[in-house]
């Protein structure tokens, strides 16, 4: 292929863009793009033009028709008067034959059925004896006693200082105490057989104390009657850990205290 050929094609192809150039222009002058529809005007409504709803229609009770024009008064008819009791036992033939009513000298007789009639009825009298109603925690009597023997039994350890009662009001030790009370509440339980079945007692116990505050040694002065009591205490105290350092002024390496864990009526009570 020669320069010529060359050049005549490239004139071919310049000429026929040309072209197409030329007639994209005149279309677009003589055909132009149709212009967009103009948006509709809005409608207003004047809601004041508007009817009023219809009330709905109330039907009207109708107006009886008199029989007469002139009022007549009917007599009140009432039973015939009779026997509270005849008519009772006509009413119910079955039932039980009433209980005269109580009366008091000098006192108007007393309604049957009445709140005054079941305050005067007589109380039962059954040949079983009722037995009394348990108490909450296993007699005070009792726990005083242990209490006023268990004080002069330790008399003088008492005296010396190193041992005290839960119940003491000893300042110095009303922390330290306390403590030992909150941290015993935390984890001593009363056993489940042992409240169903009614199973109660008191267990007195001492407890010696480090200075850390640890429990180092647990006395069962007494049982309470019942193994299953005396091992809870026994697992309370080995559950607990330790509930602080003695008070400044007290300098001995150990303290000792004797409490009553007492079981009575589902509940439970430490002194």
């Amino acid at each position: 292929m020669g320069d010529q050929y060359i050049e005549k094609s490239f004139l071919y192809v310049l000429c026929i863009s040309l072209m197409l150039h030329l007639g994209v222009f005149a279309g677009l002058y003589f055909f132009p793009p149709t212009p967009p529809v103009p948006p509709k005007e809005p409608v207003f409504i004047d809601l004041q033009q508007m009817p009023e709803p219809k009330q709905p229609f109330e039907k009207r009770q109708q107006d009886t028709t008199r029989r007469s024009e002139q009022r007549i008064r009917v007599p009140k008819e009432s039973a015939p008067r009779g026997d509270a009791q005849t008519s009772e036992r006509q009413s119910s033939p079955t039932s039980a034959p009433s209980r005269p009513s109580q009366t008091v000298p000098g006192q108007p007789p007393v309604a049957p059925g009445s709140s005054a009639d079941s305050l005067l009825k007589p109380k039962k009298q059954t040949g079983e004896h009722t037995p009394p109603a348990p108490q909450l925690f296993p007699g005070a009597n009792r726990l005083a006693k242990l209490e006023e023997s268990y004080r002069r039994t330790f008399e003088n350890d008492i005296a010396e200082g190193d041992t005290r009662f839960l119940n003491s009001d000893d300042i110095a030790f009303g922390s330290f105490l306390r403590r030992f009370e909150g941290a015993v509440y935390g984890v001593w339980r009363y056993p489940l057989e042992a409240a169903m079945r009614g199973i109660e007692g008191i267990t007195p116990v001492r407890i010696t104390f480090n200075r850390r505050g640890e429990i180092t040694n647990i006395q069962q002065l007494e049982s309470s009657g019942a193994r299953i009591l005396d091992e809870e205490v026994l697992r309370t105290l080995r559950a607990i850990g330790p509930v602080g350092g003695f008070p400044k002024g007290y300098d001995k390496e150990e303290f000792h205290l004797i409490a009553f864990f007492q079981y009575g009526g589902s509940r439970r009570s430490l002194r």
